[in-house]
């Protein structure tokens, strides 16, 4: 069968697809059918499938594995050749497919097309006869060549990798070979074009590198310096002499690999994002491509790099950028939403969200959401399926690991690990308990399995342990038992008479403390269920109105479901408390005011994180700050900008000592005491001071809105139990197993 004929079947086949006359399935087993066939057609039907996809887009699963296909053909191809070849060059698929601004196939350039298919580049004379497609394509512009030499000091060799951050190339250290070293080689990373255009860029890179320098361990490239070149701005770090993850997926051919191999090298990855984690670092492109695997062990290379790019786009958001030459270095299909969508900084979550994403395709052969972005899965509904491969507890740890909102994410990878192995008692426990479950379905009825709470564990809980009773329930940590002083000393220049006296407080047994504010998403949930009458809120714009058009999904600015929930009164979290009570079978109730302040001083005396000096306030909480000012001229704010006027989604800052987030800012928290006066007579047991009938309750914590001064540990403030704001919100607490 001549080309044209091949190729019209071929689109034929596209076109059916798209009319919904061929399944997903069935487009696949029809690709493989053609190239079976035609196999000398696949490097056309590659550049077709991009023009195709180009004018109008496939969905992102569908063109992966579509490609997929031809490429793996490809490779079939090159094996199965007799005698000596000439892989494709540069030359031949710049040709064929154009350079990387004009190449509709998404790939960085032409040698990332032949990496691509793992065909080696060779110079004899035999050739693999593939026809060239006709399609026109712009020449490709002379890069940074092998030859080259930056600063009389780094020659290039060869180039050995590429992505949306630069090319990497093997370097010979001219200053090593002049003082007879052993080893003379180095990695130079070359940036790309619209980093190095950007003003400032070779700054914020030295100041990202000093941060990585510092990450000495076994399992973290080591990164030597940073420098610039003219326009070339570039990083020097160890070279490696191994295979990437990717490569070693693109061998495997869709195949995964064996627990045996796979779980050592995320042992040692974790290992390495762990490290990097306790020294405040977060890699936030974790990628296949990203790990490399030598005779040494494994190394995680590009630490902290996308987001380092991430923020010098940010400090010059002016400067015009073709999309072609986007900043943000991030791969998609690994990213987690907040990443992709740039709400708030990096964080670990992020990194294990990418973790979970590369266990699963090593163990199974397959992306869990089969190459699509984390948005895009995440808006499509789409699930991770179980896999054949996969132990449940794997599966188990993928599902969480890979949770779309960040707060229902694993929260740390040290977590994601355990649960990988499923040495935690309690995550053994909570897979019977599915499994129970899943028999009551059977027996049951799924409807009465829809509407029964789930089991409750009855694993005795530590100190230290994290535990969530439905995928959607507030995220707890056990908070040991101890002791404290409640309130302030007579000589605190800050302290308001209500804050006295000062007087021990000893809570006698642990506590499940939320980690974080209950979110929209979760009180949403509440309300769906209960249909709640939520409407009315005050609301600040120059001053305080009550707004009866607004309620918890209607604040006055803008939130998304990550957000703390807001415009919520002391009653509508007694009843939201309530119902996750019934929910789960465990005793949810709001935190008294000794077990908040409690968990806020987190085994410190200390009335503020950071101490006295405002300044360190913006690391450490969403508070009233510069950007504050100056939507509101005239308020008394903190000497910095933490990026928020209002609300932000929680977990964006720093986690105290216990492990929790957003105690300090963000928004004022309801706990479940009446309001008294001053401390004489207060419960020194940790209980709520109560009394039926009380006309005002206590809040804790100050918020976005609280001048400096009232944002302590030991400040109270009070309302009527029936009052909303949009400064207000709460977090909960859960009684322990006796």
């Amino acid at each position: 069968m001549d080309q044209n004929k091949s190729m019209s079947e071929f689109l034929r086949a596209l076109s059916s697809f798209r009319q919904g006359a061929l399944t997903r399935e069935a487009l696949l087993a029809e690709i493989e059918r053609q190239l079976e066939h035609h196999t000398d057609d696949a490097v056309t039907m590659l550049a077709q499938l991009d023009e195709e996809h180009a004018q109008s887009a496939l969905p992102e699963g569908v063109h992966a594995a579509v490609s997929g296909r031809i490429l793996r053909s490809l490779e079939v191809a090159a094996a199965d050749l007799s005698g000596p070849a000439r892989a494709f060059t540069s030359e031949d698929v710049t040709q064929w497919f154009g350079d990387a601004e004009g190449s509709a196939t998404g790939l960085a350039d032409a040698d990332d097309v032949l990496r691509s298919v793992q065909l080696p580049l060779a110079s004899n004379e035999n050739s693999i006869s593939f026809p060239r497609p006709s399609i026109p394509r712009r020449p490709i512009r002379t890069p940074l060549a092998e030859g080259s030499v930056l600063k009389d000091r780094f020659k290039l060799v060869e180039c050995v990798g590429e992505g949306g951050m630069g090319r990497v190339f093997k370097a010979i250290d001219l200053r090593r070979v002049e003082a007879r070293s052993e080893d003379i080689h180095v990695a130079v990373k070359v940036l790309t074009r619209a980093f190095r255009d950007y003003s400032g860029s070779l700054v914020a890179l030295q100041s990202e590198a000093t941060k990585l320098q510092r990450l000495a361990h076994p399992n973290i490239v080591r990164v030597i310096d940073v420098d610039r070149d003219g326009q070339t701005v570039f990083m020097t770090m160890e070279y490696l002499s191994g295979q990437s993850l990717r490569q070693m997926l693109r061998a495997a051919k869709g195949k995964g690999m064996t627990p045996a191999q796979v779980l050592p090298i995320i042992e040692r990855i974790a290992d390495a994002l762990s490290y990097a984690h306790r020294n405040d670092i977060v890699h936030g492109d974790l990628k296949p491509s990203n790990v490399i695997v030598t005779d040494g062990g494994v190394k995680v290379i590009d630490f902290g790099i996308a987001r380092m790019m991430v923020g010098a786009r940010r400090q010059n958001p002016v400067q015009p950028v073709r999309d072609s030459e986007t900043l943000s270095g991030l791969t998609p299909s690994y990213a987690s939403p907040e990443m992709l969508e740039s709400l708030h900084p990096a964080d670990p979550r992020d990194d294990v969200y990418a973790l979970a994403c590369i266990t699963h395709e090593l163990l199974t052969g397959e992306h869990p959401f089969e190459g699509s972005a984390a948005t895009a899965a995440r808006d499509a509904g789409l699930k991770v399926r179980r896999h054949r491969s996969l132990t449940r507890a794997q599966y188990n740890a993928v599902v969480e690991g890979l949770q779309f909102d960040r707060f229902m994410r694993t929260p740390s990878v040290e977590r994601f690990m355990q649960d990988l192995r499923g040495d935690r008692a309690a995550s053994v426990l909570r897979t019977a308990a599915w499994s129970a479950l899943a028999i009551l379905a059977v027996t049951a009825g799924a409807y009465f399995l829809a509407r029964t709470r789930p089991m409750a564990s009855t694993a005795p809980l530590a100190a230290g342990d994290i535990v969530r009773d439905c995928p959607t329930c507030p995220l707890m940590k056990v908070l040991p038992a101890g002791r404290f002083n409640q309130g302030s000393t007579d000589g605190d220049a800050d302290a308001e008479p209500f804050e006295r006296p000062m007087h021990a407080v000893a809570l006698a047994r642990p506590v499940a403390f939320g980690v974080q504010e209950v979110t929209r998403a979760q009180y949403s949930e509440f309300v769906a269920d209960t249909k709640r009458s939520v409407a009315g809120c005050a609301m600040y714009d120059g001053e305080w109105t009550m707004r009866p058009d607004l309620d918890w999904s209607r604040v006055g600015y803008p939130q998304t479901a990550s957000h703390p929930v807001t415009c919520v009164s002391w009653d509508d979290a007694q009843a939201y408390v309530n119902w996750l009570s019934n929910r789960t079978g465990q005793h949810y109730r709001l935190p008294s005011a000794s077990e908040w302040e409690y968990a806020a001083r987190a085994g410190t005396s200390a009335s503020r994180p950071w101490a006295s000096n405002t300044k360190d306030a913006c690391a450490a909480a969403n508070v009233a700050d510069e950007s504050a000012a100056q939507r509101f001229p005239g308020w008394n704010v903190h000497a910095c900008s933490d990026g928020y006027v209002f609300t932000a989604p929680v977990g964006a800052f720093a986690t105290n000592a216990f492990g929790l987030s957003d105690l300090f800012g963000n928004v004022f928290e309801w706990v479940e005491d009446c309001w008294h006066d001053n401390y004489q007579g207060a419960p020194v047991n940790g209980s709520a001071w109560v009394e039926p009938g009380c006309a005002q309750r206590e809040m804790r914590g100050g918020s976005w809105f609280t001048t400096p001064a009232f944002v302590r540990a030991a400040y109270r403030n009070r309302f009527e139990p029936d009052y909303r704001s949009n400064s207000v919100g709460f977090r909960v607490v859960r009684d322990m197993q006796r």
